[in-house]
């Protein structure tokens, strides 16, 4: 700048005032043009810094995004190439770093939960035939341990499962077409000695398709999203076993109950025991009783304690009171697929002044005297 001025001045020197004007202009031009070189370097550092951003982004991409944990929102799978391949989806228990998932298929109900932890997605735990709720969070066994997704996400990042496949992402912008549209999606190829195969997650939405090719025989099976609704509740059918009007049997009624993800089971058939619904004289324990806890055990039993207003508060005779306890075994036992309960009231033996159980005795479900 200094030889530019030098030479300004020299111009002056050597022209009239009216070069001296020019001379002005072309000064101000030349400082507009510095300042526009300097705004378009600001616009090129700018773009840069959110073209670095934006990379940054992608490369902090979490599972979470292609995995979220979202309450009380119903999954629809269409399934092609097999009878069992469509399937629903709730999630049941949301804690943490975890959700259980149910998953129903025309044939099973399957339980399965998945962990995230140190930048993997892992299934911890998995059951079949599994047809009540139950908080399985913290369980574990031996089928499970796949790893669904690892960090970081990115095309070529690779892992090995229990079960001695691969994974690999192969694909992070695969347009996946399902009825509820196209969706960019993550893609995860898993090879087996005679198949593979590949899972798609979108971002907000989860699993939106997988697909298994089995290698010898050319067979594809797929599972595509259908509906995904939120705001809903798991529909569940309870059957209830309850003392007829005039005490001298057992009736059932079907109902159907809408379980919310984290709605706790013993509190739902707490509610139903004091009162089947639309069944006037369809009560089984008294307003005041709890069910203090209700597990299905290793031994294959269910054990229920209720609290003491099951005994103290219960307005019933002997024959009415024998109705009242098989109506509450039967209605426990056959929601668990058991054939026997263990029921307790504040931790010991049920015992009133018709009837009492030894420790660790069994009541049986007994259909004989149920009216159908």
């Amino acid at each position: 700048m200094k030889k530019k001025r030098l030479w300004a001045l020299l111009l002056v020197t050597l022209f009239a005032a009216g070069c001296a004007n020019t001379d002005s202009e072309t000064e101000t031009s030349e400082t507009a043009s510095v300042e526009t070189s300097s705004e378009s370097s600001s616009e090129e550092s700018s773009m840069t810094s959110e073209s670095a951003e934006s990379s940054s982004t992608e490369e902090t991409a979490t599972i979470l995004e292609y995995y979220p944990f979202d309450e009380n929102v119903f999954y629809s799978y269409i399934g092609s190439g097999n009878e069992y391949a469509s399937f629903d989806r709730y999630p049941q228990y949301i804690e943490g770093n975890k959700v259980q998932w149910a998953e129903k298929n025309p044939g099973t109900t399957m339980v399965t939960v998945v962990e995230y932890k140190d930048g993997q997605l892992t299934e911890t735990f998995s059951q079949g035939e599994t047809y009540y709720r139950e908080n399985m969070l913290d369980k574990t066994n031996e089928n499970a341990g796949r790893i669904l997704l690892k960090e970081p996400l990115e095309v070529g990042n690779t892992w090995e499962n229990p079960s001695g496949t691969t994974s690999e992402i192969t694909a992070m912008d695969v347009e996946v077409e399902t009825p509820l549209g196209v969706f960019p999606a993550l893609e995860v190829t898993t090879t087996e000695e005679n198949a593979v195969t590949k899972d798609y997650y979108s971002v907000g939405l989860g699993l939106v398709k997988e697909e298994f090719t089995d290698n010898t025989g050319g067979t594809v099976v797929s599972s595509t999203l259908q509906a995904r609704d939120e705001e809903v509740q798991e529909m569940v059918v309870v059957k209830m076993f309850f003392p007829d009007m005039n005490a001298m049997g057992i009736e059932t009624s079907d109902v159907n109950v809408g379980f919310s993800t984290n709605n706790v089971t013993r509190e739902m058939l707490t509610e139903l025991l004091r009162q089947v619904p639309n069944i006037d004289y369809g009560k089984l324990i008294p307003d005041t009783a709890t069910i203090n806890s209700l597990y299905l055990n290793e031994d294959g039993r269910v054990y229920v304690d209720f609290s003491k207003e099951l005994v103290t508060d219960l307005n019933a005779g002997s024959s009415g009171e024998s109705l009242i306890l098989q109506g509450i075994v039967n209605t426990i036992g056959y929601y668990y697929g058991v054939e026997e309960v263990v029921l307790t009231v504040e931790g010991a033996p049920y015992e009133s002044g018709h009837y009492s159980l030894q420790e660790g005795e069994a009541m049986k479900v007994d259909m004989e005297n149920v009216a159908e």
